[in-house]
């Protein structure tokens, strides 16, 4: 079976009564949008009542602002009209969504689907795509670390000629710069970049650039001309090149020790000098993959301040804790490393209080050689996240009380799309808004098996407890149905922030 349908299905660990829903009657509601107009009497907010081409009928419908019983309407792959249950018009299909919960699209906002350059080691971008849709994630944005760079506009283009026809949703991408490409800078904007990445830590076999300060400092200034943050991994490479001198010559090559060379102190001391440089600088800043509730607080800070800058956690930050590591060796090495239990809790507490804008996956699908039969410091950072992210954090998250589901939406869905300029358009239910749904039940909770995920042999995530999408929907057309890829490969599109000429079209690449 391709996919999540196989498991047990289990209870949730808390009671479902505060997701009871509410008949939407406001015609001022959430799903406003200039030009659409209220049915008197019914609470439908509509454009016409032309027969649709998708509804979604008898679901819960979960947005930041909270949750409805209300039936969705599409057309041409936009949201045409919300209404009470049982008041829309008829539609050409009809999504039966009674006892589910109906969520916009997730949004990941870090993937590394490897592609073009890591195809013969069986990393692909239809396998990331196709793990995406199983995942209820229907767009991901996709890093510039492949094989070249992208780095300027022929790469870009490049890239998009080889992954659009294997994408089963729609993607964005981030691109980089080396010393040699900062004046591509502005041209990368203009094809349409969400943003540019920076790594201040190098990492294991040169896969991902490293970018000392005085690179840095020269980049930010162009991107801050662009208004797209610069996304930074934030890790001292002074003092983890120390530390690892030191822990090696010591004859250390466990996987502990890789956690004893990136310490909190290395991330944070990175966090603040990041925050510094865009300040002074005048740029946006995301910050990636954190693990740390002190970098968390500092960003906080700075944000009070009026600092221009957003961040993003992961589901091994929130999930998993240091104690998989003696489980797992070699295969839980990431980047930042899985921290302890408490600080894993003290995460989804800065989660539930809105100080973390999204949530993503740092997907990297090595396979098992990057990792098996290597010391420590020679084995790849990264682990296969797409597929489980969203499941994991409803199990984890929302069944277990530690989030609501309003605040997940927020921080899959409606977040990272304001934090790379693709909202309305994308992570909303607004009317006009590209048809991007995933459909839970919540009271359907599997066991994670890496032989059901696509992409992978093995996840860090064997033997937890997830709740799968039954239906995922890209532009009002399903392409994920029970554990099942229904979509064709070259349906995705590339999307690009507000403005940009790329939004929403297939590139032209000459």
């Amino acid at each position: 079976m391709e996919g999540s349908g196989h498991g047990s299905p289990g209870p949730p660990r808390r009671a479902l009564e505060a997701l009871a829903g509410r008949r939407w009657v406001n015609p001022s509601g959430p799903f406003a949008s200039p030009g659409t107009a209220v049915l008197s009497g019914t609470g439908v907010r509509r454009r016409n009542m032309e027969k649709l081409d998708l509804k979604i009928a008898g679901g819960r419908l979960a947005t930041s602002a909270g949750v409805w019983d209300v039936d969705i309407g599409v057309r041409d792959g936009k949201v045409a009209t919300i209404g009470s249950w049982g008041t829309l018009p008829p539609a050409d299909e009809e999504l039966d969504a009674k006892g589910r919960v109906v969520l916009p699209g997730g949004i990941d906002t870090h993937c590394h689907a490897g592609d073009p350059g890591f195809e013969a080691f069986g990393i692909d971008f239809s396998l990331a795509s196709r793990a995406a849709a199983l995942g209820g994630v229907t767009t991901l944005i996709d890093m510039p670390v492949q094989m070249p760079l992208t780095a300027d506009p022929d790469s870009f283009d490049a890239k998009v000629a080889s992954i659009q026809p294997k994408a089963y949703v729609d993607f964005a991408l981030w691109a980089t710069c080396t010393a040699e490409t900062l004046s591509s800078i502005p041209a990368l904007k203009d094809k349409g970049a969400v943003g540019f990445k920076f790594y201040m830590h190098a990492s294991v076999g040169g896969f991902t650039p490293y970018h000392d300060d005085g690179l840095i400092y020269e980049a930010l200034q162009l991107v801050a001309r662009t208004g797209l943050p610069a996304g930074m991994h934030c890790e001292s490479q002074q003092i983890i090149t120390h530390l690892e001198k030191r822990l090696e010559q010591q004859g250390r090559k466990d996987v502990a020790a890789f956690a004893e060379a990136h310490p909190v102190f290395a991330e944070v001391e990175a966090v603040h000098r990041a925050l510094f440089m865009a300040r002074e600088l005048g740029a946006r800043l995301h910050i990636v993959h954190c693990s740390t509730p002190e970098a968390v607080r500092l960003i906080q800070a700075a944000r009070q301040a009026g600092q221009a800058v957003t961040v993003e956690t992961c589901p091994q930050y929130l999930v998993l804790d240091s104690s998989i590591l003696g489980r797992m060796g070699n295969f839980a090495k990431v980047a930042p490393p899985i921290r302890d239990r408490a600080t894993v809790e003290k995460m989804w507490g800065l989660l539930a209080q809105g100080q973390i804008d999204n949530v993503s996956s740092d997907h990297v699908p090595f396979p098992p050689d990057f990792k098996e039969g290597k010391s420590i410091w020679e084995a790849a950072a990264g682990a296969p996240v797409i597929q489980t992210m969203f499941p994991v954090l409803l199990a984890e998250g929302v069944n277990a009380g530690r989030i609501t589901l309003p605040r997940l939406v927020s921080v899959m869905s409606e977040g990272p799309a304001k934090a790379f300029g693709l909202y309305p358009k994308k992570g909303s239910a607004q009317i006009g808004a590209d048809a991007d749904f995933a459909i839970f039940r919540l009271d359907e909770e599997r066991t994670i098996r890496a032989q059901d995920l696509v992409g992978t042999v093995w996840t860090l995530f064997e033997g937890m407890r997830a709740v799968y999408p039954e239906t995922t929907i890209v532009r009002g057309k399903v392409v994920a149905r029970n554990g099942k890829i229904v979509g064709p490969a070259g349906y995705g599109e590339l999307v690009s922030p507000n403005g940009s000429e790329s939004q929403g079209r297939r590139p032209r690449v000459d």
